[in-house]
C-alpha cells in the first residue's frame, strides 16, 4: 500500500500514516523562515533542521521495511518522496560505500529566497536512509542544488570515514 493510500485525516484536523502525524506546508512559507535569517544563523537553523530529519524522519523511515527487506529501502523511498511533495528521487550506487541521488523538483529548492544549497531536509533524510542501507553512519553532501541554477538537485552519500 502506498504512502498516500496509508495516509488517513481525522475530524480533529490532523494527518496520519499509522501513528506518525504529518502536516502540509508551503515550501515558500517554510523556506522563508531561513531567509529572514542572517547566513550564520539560516546556516546553523538548516544543520538543525537537517539533523532533525535525520533522527524523525530516519524513525519514518524504519518502519516502512523490517530489517531483512533494507534493499528494498531506497526503492520505497524512491516511492514514497513523490507522495510527500519531496520531488522525485533516483538513487545509483556510485560504490561499494556510497550512492548518489539526483532530485527532481525538490520543494526546499522552489521555495527558496536565497542563494545556495538549501535541500538540507533531503540531506537529513539520506543521512537516515544512508545508514539503513550500509549499517553505518554516512556524510550527505549536497553536490549541486536547484536553486543555484542546476538542473536538479544532487546529493552524494557515502559511509562517515
Amino acid at each position: 500500500m502506498s504512502f498516500r493510500e496509508r495516509l488517513r485525516h481525522d475530524s480533529a484536523g490532523a494527518y496520519y500514516d499509522g501513528s506518525i502525524r504529518y502536516m502540509m506546508i508551503r515550501p515558500d512559507a517554510l523556506m522563508g523562515l531561513f531567509a529572514r535569517l542572517d547566513e550564520d544563523a539560516r546556516q546553523a537553523a538548516l544543520e538543525a533542521l537537517a539533523h532533525s530529519i535525520t533522527e524523525h524522519g530516519g524513525r519514518s523511515a524504519r518502519s516502512y521495511v523490517n530489517p531483512d527487506e533494507i534493499d528494498a529501502l531506497t526503492t520505497i523511498i524512491a516511492e514514497t518522496a513523490p507522495q510527500l511533495g519531496w520531488g522525485v528521487w533516483r538513487f545509483e550506487p556510485a560504490s561499494e560505500d556510497a550512492l548518489t541521488v539526483h532530485v527532481e523538483n525538490s520543494p526546499f529548492a522552489e521555495g527558496a529566497a536565497f542563494a545556495g544549497a538549501v535541500c538540507h531536509p533531503i540531506v537529513g533524510m539520506l543521512r537516515a536512509v544512508g545508514a539503513m542501507v550500509f549499517g553505518k553512519p554516512c556524510d550527505v553532501h549536497e553536490v549541486h542544488c536547484a536553486n543555484d541554477g542546476a538542473d536538479r538537485c544532487h546529493f552524494r552519500v557515502a559511509v562517515a570515514a
